[in-house]
């Protein structure tokens, strides 16, 4: 079985108070990274993950933080990982 390198980004709506400690919880998730954004509540999300289940329970993640309105996935990449001999 090959590995995989998954790709993704979101948009994540919380609530504008909300919006500095929901930032610094998602930088704490492995493989995720907050990209700015915030304006209006709204911070820009990538994901750097092995498989797609990992895509999904990230985003489930997300979507559970206090003041987190909604995660939107909006690109999702991947590809076969090239093992060097």
């Amino acid at each position: 079985m090959s590995r995989e390198c998954h790709i993704s980004s979101l948009v994540v709506h919380s609530r504008p108070e909300r919006v500095q400690a929901i930032s610094e919880r998602i930088g704490l998730i492995e493989g995720a990274a907050v990209h700015g954004g915030a304006e209006a509540g709204k911070l820009i999300v990538t994901l750097e993950t092995d498989t797609e289940s990992q895509v999904v329970e990230r985003i489930n993640a997300i979507q559970l933080l206090d003041g987190v309105l909604a995660a939107t996935l909006v690109f999702h990449h991947f590809e076969p990982v090239q093992e060097r001999e």
